[in-house]
């Protein structure tokens, strides 16, 4: 997932984005841009006030980004009709694409036109402001969280038996468990015995995120003290349907101990506590953490990863 162009990745400049907006979509051609933004998969460029082009790195991304496509709205439908029992102050916004683009000025991929979300990723703002919308990104998963239609999309990392998952969380607990003192490395070899121990999913296969992390979600506001209380989340490219426990452990991530249990709390009120999803949603966590600190520096994931680990 690095930062710095691939072989034969396009580049993505101003230049570019006018180009495929005049061919295109021409009504939106004069709107200010802002300046390109390049995140793992995907380049984002602000158009307007309310916009903005979310422009695929490599054709990978070109299939997330199709998938956002065809399933946000109809999961933005399904959500729109819960039963009025719902937190409905909780359903997450749904960012469905405004408009759609198709390769053209040079540029390979399918692109799109989506909402753009005002406010300050969580991963840049310290942990007791994270600590604080515990119990409202809970309510947000847990209204996520519905069943899926037979024919949503599936994944082979998210929403899985962490069986699945194990070879590759092998490889990289391999390649750092040696830098753990013993104590520790002890500890998180217990977390993820646990977690694969533990009674596997059965339940019907719900909506998932896919990758609820902190960079991945959006205070409202902007300025030193953003709202706290209004997490949204973006980038849908891994929506998909499974065990909730792999977005569960993606969320753990934002808190310290004492706001980890203010969310589990929270997701739980109401209904009988699953020690078992939890126990997988932990072994999820760990497995997140050794994504993130195997990132190179300036990735800013890397910090949160090997803060967990330390």
């Amino acid at each position: 997932m690095p930062w710095e162009l691939r072989d034969g990745e396009p580049v993505i400049d101003p230049a570019l984005v006018r180009a495929l907006l005049r061919e295109q979509h021409p009504d939106l051609a004069r709107m200010p841009l802002g300046e390109p933004v390049r995140g793992w998969d995907n380049t984002m460029v602000r158009l307007g006030e309310r916009l903005a082009l979310r422009l695929p790195r490599h054709a990978q991304a070109e299939t997330l980004l199709d998938r956002e496509v065809a399933w946000l709205p109809r999961l933005a439908s399904q959500l729109a009709g819960l039963p009025s029992g719902t937190q409905h102050h909780a359903i997450p916004a749904i960012p469905t694409p405004a408009r759609t683009g198709v390769p053209g000025a040079g540029y390979p991929f399918r692109w799109a036109v989506v909402p753009w979300v005002h406010g300050t990723p969580a991963v840049h703002v310290p942990l007791e402001v994270r600590d604080a919308y515990a119990p409202s990104l809970a309510a947000t998963l847990r209204a996520l969280h519905q069943p899926a239609p037979a024919d949503a999309p599936a994944s082979a990392f998210r929403g899985v038996d962490l069986a699945d998952v194990e070879d590759r969380f092998a490889r990289r607990w391999d390649a750092l468990a040696d830098d753990l003192g013993r104590e520790r490395r002890d500890r998180l070899a217990e977390v993820w015995s646990r977690a694969v121990n533990a009674a596997p999913y059965s339940g019907a296969r719900v909506w998932l995120h896919g990758d609820p992390h902190p960079n991945n979600t959006v205070l409202a506001g902007v300025g030193p003290v953003p709202m706290a209380g209004s997490p949204v989340l973006v980038d849908f490219g891994d929506l998909c349907a499974g065990d909730p426990a792999s977005d569960l452990g993606s969320a753990l991530l934002h808190f310290s101990p004492a706001g980890r249990d203010a969310f589990v709390s929270a997701y739980d009120a109401g209904r009988v506590p699953d020690p078992a999803l939890w126990a997988r949603a932990q072994g999820w966590t760990l497995n997140y953490v050794l994504i993130f600190a195997a990132q190179p520096p300036g990735e800013a994931l890397r910090p949160l990863g090997l803060g967990l680990l330390a």
